[in-house]
């Protein structure tokens, strides 16, 4: 291998080194993301349940104040 094929294939090798570098970065920035968004996903999934409680509560205690709700005699 002469000299100038030589520098070609190192350039290569860095070119290749520093793409890896730059596909790692992502990854762990992909991650990272991931992880944030599963916890987000939790803690929503958490508020709902939340609020099909507070909703299913409103709703028993409609349900009981319309069955003691007496009607005027004209109805």
């Amino acid at each position: 291998m002469n000299e100038m094929e030589e520098r070609k294939m190192q350039q290569m090798i860095i070119d290749l080194q520093t793409r890896l570098a730059f596909q790692e970065g992502n990854l762990d920035e992909i991650n990272l993301t991931v992880v944030r968004q599963q916890s987000e996903i939790e803690l929503m999934k958490r508020e709902i349940v939340r609020l099909k409680e507070l909703v299913e509560d409103i709703r028993e205690a409609q349900t009981h104040d319309d069955s003691t709700v007496e009607l005027p005699p004209h109805y």
